[in-house]
């Protein structure tokens, strides 16, 4: 792809007490390939991010071989959350298109933005995504990750309400691995703000419901940072408040898929999500607070034990 053919593709960095891990995001990007690159990077309260900014930038300016354009570091003062984070920089944006990563997450391939736009610039959809693989800070990689549907080609095959459905049951769409349209957001709005951590999943399933085409790139392009809550089921207090959010006003009001089971299946999700927040309480919990959770959830708790060795005997016949 020449320079004169190329599209400004804006490459969002959101932070939030992970400075450090800019850098390794940085390097994936200056390394591209592709030739028209923003950078704009967005730090949500971190304690002394200010004094970290004249050494980003002259990280980008030593490095850059001519494909960044343009550079914007933003800085909220308040920590206010990764939704209202990433919605605070997207209005910024001057691409065409829009890629946002978090820190420590990184391209998995120099031509990564190469093949997302070319993707994009070759069909009429406005939000596509690539997969991406789990890398550990040992250097380890995942390539099945519980959280991600790793069959592309099925997905290719869905209708809009079939991924609908597929996203009522569980968000398998990897939110570090999608590039936009800048149009998307405008036409669209930006992330609901009804959460505080998770602007992925609702605005999934908003897409959905206004009957927005999803593409699939059949390719690695990202490497996500795991720590742990990709493969062992780990959440936090805030995270699980924001699940509770999607479900009660994303997700049961218009999942229907069980008839008039509906309420029955409900019920257990419902439950499913109470124990993954006594989970996040865990290490504040007593143990006569412990007993009684572990008799009444059980079967989630044998649940969560399965998942974790069907991970690991997963990424074992694909290493």
């Amino acid at each position: 792809m020449c320079d004169g053919e190329s599209k400004l593709v804006s490459v969002i960095i959101v932070t939030y007490y992970n400075t450090k891990g800019i850098f390794d995001t940085l390097d994936s990007i200056l390394k591209q390939t592709y030739p028209q690159i923003e950078i704009i990077i967005s730090d949500d309260g971190t304690p002394g991010f200010d004094e970290s900014v004249s050494l980003i930038s002259d990280y980008i300016n030593e490095r850059n071989i001519g494909n960044v354009r343009n550079v914007i570091i933003n800085t909220i003062k308040t920590n206010v959350g990764t939704v209202k984070n990433v919605n605070s920089v997207i209005p910024m944006a001057s691409g065409k298109y829009i890629k946002a990563l978090a820190a420590e997450d990184c391209f998995a391939c120099v031509d990564a933005l190469e093949k997302y736009v070319a993707y994009m610039e070759n069909s009429d959809v406005l939000i596509a995504f690539a997969k991406m693989r789990g890398v550990t800070l040992s250097g380890e990689y995942f390539d099945e990750l519980q959280a991600c549907e790793s069959d592309y080609e099925l997905l290719k095959k869905y209708s809009i309400k079939e991924l609908q459905n597929r996203l009522f049951k569980r968000n398998f769409l990897p939110a570090p691995a999608w590039i936009a349209k800048r149009e998307l957001f405008e036409e669209y709005g930006l992330f609901p703000e009804d959460t505080r951590l998770i602007e992925d999943y609702p605005y999934w399933i908003y897409l959905t419901m206004h009957n927005v085409q999803f593409g699939f790139i059949d390719e690695v392009l990202v490497n996500y940072r795991l720590s742990g809550m990709s493969s062992g089921g780990s959440y936090s207090e805030m995270f699980m408040q924001d699940m509770f959010i999607i479900y009660d006003k994303y997700i049961f009001p218009y999942d229907h898929r069980f008839g008039i089971l509906q309420p029955v299946y409900n019920q257990l999700k419902r439950m499913g999500l109470n124990f993954y927040m006594i989970k996040a309480k865990w290490g504040k919990m007593n143990i006569l607070q412990k007993i009684p959770c572990i008799l009444i959830y059980f079967p989630f708790f044998i649940y969560v034990k399965l998942q974790k060795i069907l991970f690991k005997v997963k990424n074992q016949k694909t290493g």
